[in-house]
């Protein structure tokens, strides 16, 4: 059965760092985030994100997410992988539960989701959808 859960995300204040530089060309960086979930998914996270900022602001960005909470009724661990923009002074990304990732009771956890955040300053908070099944 397929189920829908929201929860706004917040962040810690972190700082991407570049690794790569070419004149013209987009920066290239690398960084690490904690995340904070709070509704139908209450949970922790830690980000590690790849970055391609454009030179006029725009970036796209891939990244890996240890989840540990809970989903629903169900408490454990999962990995989401997440791709995604930025640009316009908003975020969205499209999330997917890596497969086989899901710890405790959330051994077996699929799914899909969409990330959206209007204010991305180290203030801001993102809307977090994630429509799942377990196996």
């Amino acid at each position: 059965m397929q189920t829908q859960s929201t929860s706004t995300m917040t962040w810690d204040p972190w700082q991407p760092a570049p690794f790569e530089q070419t004149d013209g060309a987009p920066v290239l960086l690398h960084g690490e985030v904690a995340n904070h979930y709070r509704g139908t998914i209450e949970a922790e996270g830690v980000q590690q994100v790849l970055i391609a900022l454009s030179p006029g602001g725009a970036s796209v960005f891939t990244a890996l997410e240890r989840v540990t909470g809970r989903v629903g009724d169900r408490s454990g661990s999962f990995v989401l992988q997440i791709s995604g923009t930025t640009g316009g002074g908003a975020a969205k990304a499209t999330l997917e539960v890596l497969e086989g990732s899901g710890t405790g009771e959330l051994a077996g956890l699929r799914g899909t989701g969409t990330y959206f955040c209007d204010n991305p300053g180290p203030d801001g908070h993102a809307s977090v959808t994630l429509d799942h099944s377990f196996e």
